[in-house]
């Protein structure tokens, strides 16, 4: 039994005194206060608003923002140039970036001060500082400066962009943007349901960028789950939740301009073109010779080329070979080179509107004047730096070929890297053929022996290129020569050679020659001390191999380089693949 003592004690240990009783308390008061704090801290909403101006990052006195189907164009670190501007009461476009976003065909000219357009019937011209342009011969002007510049930069007005490219906009002030939808843009719409802050980012503790009200209508452009991205009529992009706003449906920014039609000059058979190496005017007396034994019903004559920065050509073009020609019921399509005169700067002339208009016009006045069926354009070793220029220069050139009832063909390379600025799906509009030069593949400049044209050299090209361009305007060109390679220890060098004398000089020195069925050729080889020379080589069999690729891909027809190196027995082959 507990004696009293032990009573004692223990009532003593569970006393406690009131001074700590009051700090517990006060500590989780403390606690609670600051928890509280916290949560009304973290989940209150801000009313810190961020001005527009901030927001777009305008810096100059008239600049403007830019958005476009609901994106905000920001400049980016490596631009050093604004977007647009706003000047007379009218918005207009940088040109790059008008090039960029809305429509390549804006091609500028800042050494003679001109913009040319080209829609599928008509050349559109304006000149900087003028509200006046030309489609075609009509002249036509808008309220305003076509093009100005500012601080070197040039810059489109958009009034004049929207009659040609299909697009609506509306400007908006305080600060200055433009808000920009393209022909098929589409959009959900919603209605907001209450007074509601539009903010920068989701979240209630986001900066306000716009207060709006019950009723306003804002576009979706996407949903975070409880939060969306939208854009207001006036152009602000912004966060709202998605418990505040109702959706009404999808909006579609409809067509204004009519559709374009592309129409294109073409023969009613397979084309079956030979070039023909024309260097003097006298060199058109060979053409009896190279039309003797072959099946042609093209032949272009290498008659045309750049002689001038000015865009002259020098001609040996021949009234007598065409009417030759036609006699037999051959079509001429004169060849026009940028390769012949190394003086001439071809980026220069392609890009500078009135040396370019001098060569278009040089080209249709031969044509018209010498009764050219077509013109075959043949520009090579470009620098992407004539992109412009060289794509404006077929779109021209096509407009007043067709005019004219002239067929306008273009030379390329097999599709790479680095010539995509050749824009085969621009030229397949405005040409009515796209030649494939599906040859060079190892050249005089090569690090390495092979093959000129091996088949599936050929078969890639075709493949890319249809990428682009459609089948029925799409001509095979195809090599009468190839390579012999002279391969040592420090040396490697070639030499072409036609079809006969590649024969002549293999059966001569003996070499051996076997069928490789990867390169779709024969290839022969022979040694000469410590040289080594080896040939791939074009022959029936391995043009067959070629044309199969044109007849099971149905294409147009067919080009070769060049007249003179091919065999007869080839002709019979030829037709038997283009019948």
């Amino acid at each position: 039994m507990a004696t009293q003592g032990d009573r004692m004690k223990n009532t003593k240990r569970k006393r406690i005194a009131p001074g700590y009783v009051y700090l517990a308390a006060l500590a989780g008061l403390i606690v609670l206060v600051v928890g509280l704090v916290f949560v009304i801290k973290r989940y209150t909403p801000t009313k810190e608003h961020m001005s527009l101006e901030d927001y777009f990052e305008l810096t100059e006195e008239n600049e403007s923002a830019v958005i476009i189907n609901g994106e905000f164009k920001k400049i980016s670190d490596t631009e050093d140039y604004v977007h647009a501007i706003y000047l007379n009461d009218a918005t207009y476009l940088q040109i790059d970036f008008l090039k960029k976003e809305l429509d390549d065909g804006y091609v500028f000219d800042s050494t003679d001060g001109v913009l040319r357009y080209v829609t599928d019937k008509d050349v559109v011209s304006a000149s900087v500082h003028s509200p006046k342009y030309t489609i075609g011969k009509k002249r036509d002007a808008i309220e305003t400066d076509v093009v100005v510049s500012q601080d070197g930069t040039y810059f489109v007005n958009l009034d004049f962009v929207k009659k040609f490219t299909d697009l609506t906009y509306k400007h908006y002030g305080n600060p200055n943007r433009v808000v920009i939808e393209t022909a098929g843009f589409t959009i959900e719409k919603a209605s907001l349901k209450k007074d509601v802050p539009l903010r920068r980012f989701g979240g209630v503790k986001s900066k306000i960028l716009k207060d709006a009200s019950k009723g306003d209508k804002v576009g979706i452009l996407e949903d975070y789950g409880k939060w969306s991205y939208v854009i207001t009529d006036d152009g602000v992009l912004a966060c709202v939740q998605n418990r505040k706003m109702e959706k009404i449906g999808k909006k579609t920014t409809k067509a204004s301009l009519e559709e374009r039609t592309y129409d294109h000059l073409q023969m009613d058979k397979k084309v079956v073109l030979g070039w023909h190496q024309v260097t003097s005017r006298a060199a058109n007396s060979t053409v009896e010779k190279v039309l003797a034994d072959s099946d042609l019903n093209v032949i272009s004559p290498t008659w045309f080329f750049l002689n001038d920065n000015d865009g002259n050509i020098q001609s040996y073009a021949s009234s007598d070979y065409v009417s030759y020609c036609h006699d037999r019921n051959v079509q001429v399509w004169g060849l026009v080179s940028n390769l012949e005169n190394k003086n001439v700067d071809t980026t220069s002339v392609l890009n500078v509107t009135s040396s370019r208009d001098n060569l278009v016009n040089s080209l249709i006045s031969a044509a018209i004047s010498y009764n050219l069926d077509g013109i075959n354009v043949d520009m090579e070793a470009l620098s992407a730096s004539a992109k412009d220029g060289y794509i404006e220069f077929i779109r021209e050139l096509s407009i007043k070929c067709e005019k004219n009832d002239i067929i306008l063909s273009v030379d390329n390379y097999v599709p790479t890297s680095s010539t995509a600025f050749y824009n085969r799906s621009v030229q397949a509009d405005y040409a009515d053929y796209v030649v494939i030069m599906a040859y060079d593949e190892h050249y005089s400049g090569s690090d390495e022996p092979g093959s000129v044209a091996s088949i599936g050299f050929v078969e890639e090209g075709v493949k890319n290129t249809l990428k682009e361009v459609p089948a029925d305007q799409i001509i095979l060109g195809m090599p009468f020569y190839a390579r012999v390679w002279a391969v040592g220890e420090n040396q490697l060098s070639s030499k072409a050679y036609g079809m006969d004398e590649m024969e002549a000089y293999l059966e001569a020195n003996d070499a051996t020659i076997n069928w490789i069925d990867k390169v779709g050729q024969n290839y022969g080889e022979f040694t000469d001390g410590d040289i080594t020379y080896m040939a791939w080589i074009e022959d029936a069999k391995s043009l067959g191999k070629k044309l199969d690729v044109m007849k099971s891909n149905k294409l147009a027809g067919a080009a070769f380089w060049k007249l003179g190196f091919e065999t007869k027995d080839i002709w019979s082959l030829i037709d038997k693949y283009t019948k």
